[in-house]
């Protein structure tokens, strides 16, 4: 039987996305960042949902439902219409990114506590009472333990079943660095300005690293044996994943307290000197650099399809080509600089999530629906922004796939025709 061919397209054009989740700080247990969903600059406004109260929390997506914390605990929201499902307040301001893995949302606030709630209704599961101070560190779950730092100088691995302390490690300091799980070592970061890897079974020492005497706030990054990661005395630092040898340091002007994202032989990272950096990862030669009219602190950049997005002080987003860091599209998230600059950006499907401190939440899509959003392309500083480009390029990078929807319809059509036609 033959079937009309434009009906075929018709039928493909018109699928829906498929959405992958994004269930955790900068996506996986490695911190990569990045997606392989597609999101296509220039951006329009999808929907937009005010929590009510403050956040330092970054959004993540799991079955179409975006999770988030605030000053009054944990908000469920519809991903795809911006409506609450539900709210489970908690004492204490949750500044951290939640994990969910398997029905159950793992977080620590800074009350002291850390808890497992059914991501269902939002009841508490458990609590764990072990720490003696809060959380500012993202929890990483792998192999039935989450892993979290706290600020009372402790990595803990917590048993995700019962809440009960399988390990625990001392480093000394305070820890905002959430951890990375890569091939069953723990990386992190702490106040002391060390980095450590741990064994993940049994919490044991297999090295660590001084970088000075700046505390190191950033998250490390892990890919193909080495670890990536900021400090507050400027640098960013590739470390041997191995043995924690120094593979090279690339001097910012300011703290770097953003958790470097990388892709294709390129490592991406903001800088508290309102630079956002892109760097080869086997030397640490600069690539690019794209100066913001703001500072970048609390946006870590995520990934897709070959265009980098993150946030500023300046209260804009940005939406940066990778290969070259020209500005492909930006908005401005509001005008109180306290309040209205984001936390990092998640991704799922062909929509980008992000919420603002004063816990305005936004979602934008590449689709064709929704609205432009005010001043996405128009007004700001375009006067203090630019890129500066290296001749040098990215040692081993890769080309990403890059194909366009179109053209795989065109293929799957084409194939279509010669079989059944």
């Amino acid at each position: 039987m033959k079937v009309p061919i434009f009906l075929i397209m018709l039928l493909m054009l018109t699928t829906p996305v498929y959405a992958s989740d994004w269930m955790m700080f900068k996506n996986d247990e490695s911190h990569s960042g990045f997606t392989a969903d597609t999101v296509k600059p220039p951006l329009v406004l999808k929907w937009t949902a005010n929590l009510g109260f403050d956040t330092d929390s970054s959004p993540v997506i799991i079955n179409d439902v975006l999770y988030i914390g605030s000053n009054n605990g944990i908000f469920a929201i519809d991903a795809k219409s911006g409506n609450k499902i539900w709210t489970t307040p908690i004492n204490g301001f949750v500044k951290a990114v939640p994990a969910v893995v398997d029905g159950t949302l793992y977080i620590g606030p800074d009350d002291k506590r850390f808890y497992a709630i059914d991501t269902k209704d939002g009841s508490i599961k458990w609590t764990f009472k072990d720490s003696i101070d809060g959380y500012l560190s993202s929890p990483v779950v792998v192999n039935n333990l989450v892993y979290v730092g706290s600020k009372d100088g402790n990595l803990y691995a917590i048993k995700i079943k019962t809440g009960e302390l399988a390990w625990k490690y001392s480093s000394g300091r305070g820890i905002d660095s959430s951890p990375a799980v890569v091939d069953g070592t723990i990386y992190f970061g702490n106040d002391d300005s060390n980095v450590f890897a741990l064994d993940a079974i049994n919490g044991n020492k297999k090295w660590t690293y001084d970088s000075g005497s700046s505390p190191i706030k950033s998250s490390p990054t892990v890919s193909n044996g080495i670890v990536y990661i900021g400090s507050n005395n400027g640098n960013i630092i590739a470390l041997n994943a191995a043995n924690g040898a120094v593979k090279w340091t690339y001097t910012t002007g300011n703290n770097v307290e953003t958790t470097p994202s990388i892709k294709n032989g390129m490592v991406f990272a903001g800088s508290k000197d309102g630079y956002f950096y892109a760097l080869d990862s086997e030397t640490g030669k600069l690539i690019w650099k794209f100066q913001t009219a703001g500072f970048v602190y609390s946006s870590s950049a995520v990934i897709s399809n070959d265009v980098v997005y993150f946030g500023s002080r300046n209260n804009w987003i940005y939406a940066l080509d990778a290969k070259t860091g020209e500005r492909l599209w930006r908005n401005i998230t509001g005008t109180n600089d306290n309040k209205d600059d984001i936390t990092s950006p998640a991704i799922s499907g062909d929509t980008l999530y992000f919420a603002t401190h004063r816990g305005l939440i936004s979602a934008f899509t590449s689709g064709g629906t929704g609205q432009t959003a005010p001043g996405s392309t128009q007004v700001g500083p375009k006067s203090t922004e630019s890129t500066q480009n290296q001749k040098n390029q990215p040692s081993g990078a890769q080309k990403s796939p890059g194909f366009e929807y179109a053209g795989l319809v065109l293929l799957i059509t084409v194939f279509i025709k010669k079989r059944f036609f």
